[in-house]
């Protein structure tokens, strides 16, 4: 039921409501009861498939099929739109071309077009400047800012954010909590879903909970999860002597935009090694993991993996794993078990040893009991796991993941790293991390390699 309030200033009612998707026997949203009022910033964290995303669906009217009961009321007071979303997986929800068109699709389609309205909500996030560049040229945190630029240009009472912070490095995140408390401040009420609460200490009212779909109450400020921004100082290891797994040797390339992305760099790592490429959103790590995986092709330089001159995908089928940053790209078939063992059946593998490979690799990624689902069907943190099974299950020499740990809680965050460990410790692979966040375990990584200016430095 959506409808009107007679209560002083709320933004969002939600009475012992609860949710169970078409199929599904357990419900996702169980008797869940959320108050929120105008200019009220509200952060929900709590671990990996708790019913996050599944809670705001709901309060955005995007579940139309399953069961619903309880109370939903939401409250205009005069802002052009009830309730905006920002989804965790931004491209999900990027329509057009440009980053102009983009901004203005939503104001157009209420009646609210207006140029400096687009500006606006642009200066907002960061983005002036962008308006003529093609959406497909922005890094990830690009993108994000770019969606919450799109839905704030709609002016929406209720503000729903779905585990912003993940594709943000630590400029990016203080860019955005400047960008809500300004909205925080115009009387925008605010929800957001996030498994690291730290960045939101300084603009939320209140922190809550969840787990197994039910909402247990509020967390105190200290009793957030270990923040990723504080550290110990690192030991790195200098580079080992032995057989290269990756070589890069003066590389150069360029955008689409004329700006050169790399400029002279030059990469070196052993077999086993276990590395970790950190750089700020836009400085180009996925784009060299790109190159690496023969997915790019260069301006100059060369590239050459475990022995492979020239690299491409074809030729480094069961060497050379690749995790997408979004899951979602790489994901296609009906079942989780059929996703894992697509490559398997590739390359050949008998029938017998490829289903002992898909249960193994399903089993240390802890999503077994997924085998039967559709992947498109599981939430952000569950389809990444899935696609870190299907990368791992042909035992590659080398490993890249390209920010693995979007959508994961600190545990899983943890998990992904003993499983990495344990593929070095069996099979001796080889594993490339790029992340925009260091690691949650300082000593994990044998170096750490910064990507910046074009260039690739040990950090």
């Amino acid at each position: 039921m959506i409808g009107a309030l007679n209560v002083m200033n709320p933004a969002l009612q939600m009475i012992n409501f609860s949710y169970t998707y078409p199929d599904t026997p357990v419900p996702s949203l169980y008797d869940a009861s959320l108050n929120i009022n105008e200019g009220e910033c509200v952060c929900v964290t709590g671990p990996s498939g708790c019913g996050k995303t599944t809670l705001l669906m709901a309060i955005q009217g995007l579940l139309k099929a399953g069961n619903a009961s309880g109370t939903m009321c939401l409250r205009k007071n005069g802002w052009n739109l009830d309730v905006g979303m920002v989804f965790q997986n931004a491209e999900s929800q990027i329509l057009c071309t440009t980053v102009e068109d983009e901004v203005a699709f939503g104001p157009d389609n209420l009646g609210l077009l207006s140029k400096e309205g687009v500006q606006d909500s642009l200066c907002n996030v960061g983005l002036t400047g962008f308006e003529k560049r093609n959406v497909e040229q922005l890094s990830a945190g690009e993108k994000h800012r770019l969606t919450i630029a799109s839905v704030i240009s709609m002016e929406p009472g209720l503000l729903l954010l779905d585990e912003p912070t993940s594709q943000l490095d630590t400029d990016g995140k203080q860019k955005l909590m400047e960008i809500l408390k300004r909205l925080k401040e115009r009387g925008h009420a605010l929800l957001i879903t996030d498994h690291n609460l730290d960045p939101f200490r300084s603009i939320a009212d209140r922190f809550v909970f969840m787990k197994s779909g039910h909402i247990l109450g509020e967390l105190f400020h200290d009793m957030n999860t270990l923040s990723l921004s504080k550290r110990v100082n690192q030991k790195i290891a200098p580079e080992v002597d032995g057989p290269l797994a990756i070589e890069v040797e003066n590389l150069y390339l360029s955008g689409t935009n004329g700006t050169n992305v790399f400029r002279g760099a030059n990469m070196r790592i052993h077999r086993g090694e276990l590395v970790h490429l950190f750089g700020q959103n836009g400085a180009g790590k996925s784009t060299l993991m790109k190159c690496i995986a023969g997915l790019m092709t260069l301006d100059s330089g060369s590239i050459q993996v475990v022995g492979i001159d020239t690299p491409r995908p074809d030729r480094l089928l069961g060497k050379v794993g690749f995790l997408f940053q979004n899951p979602q790209r790489q994901i296609f078939e009906d079942t989780v078990y059929e996703e894992v063992a697509f490559s398997l059946k590739r390359m050949g593998i008998l029938k017998e040893e490829t289903h002992r490979r898909v249960v193994e690799t399903l089993t240390l990624c802890d999503v077994i009991d997924l085998s039967g689902r559709p992947p498109l069907t599981l939430s952000f943190g569950e389809q990444h796991r899935v696609a870190l099974a299907s990368v791992i299950a042909p035992r590659p020499e080398v490993l890249l993941l390209d920010e693995p740990f979007a959508g994961l809680d600190l545990a899983q965050r943890h998990r992904i790293l003993h499983i990495l460990s344990e593929l070095k410790q069996r099979y001796g692979t080889t594993v490339l991390i790029a992340s925009h966040d260091l690691l949650p375990e300082p000593h994990w990584a044998d170096r750490v390699l910064n990507l910046q200016g074009g260039r690739v430095e040990t950090f």
